[in-house]
């Protein structure tokens, strides 16, 4: 396998993980719960919980994906 293939690959493997961590810490420490309430007829959603639950689910999913290198070997 190419070496910049190699490379770029665990890049945007390890990019969610980042993102996830980033986005959850950034939202805790910067935001607070209650200030901004989407509503939608009768449901109301607090934006920090929102938030908090995709870069949660984001960061979970990081966590449990495989990374398989022979998966990107074009050398088959």
């Amino acid at each position: 396998m190419e070496r910049w293939l190699h490379v770029l690959t665990r890049v945007h493997h390890s990019l969610y993980l980042v993102v996830g961590l980033c986005g959850l810490a950034a939202t805790v420490l910067l935001a607070e719960p209650g200030t901004h309430v989407v509503t939608v007829g009768f449901v109301h959603v607090d934006v920090f919980y929102a938030a908090v639950a995709g870069f949660g689910m984001l960061l979970l999913l990081s966590l449990t994906d495989e990374y398989d290198a022979e998966e990107y070997d074009s050398n088959r």
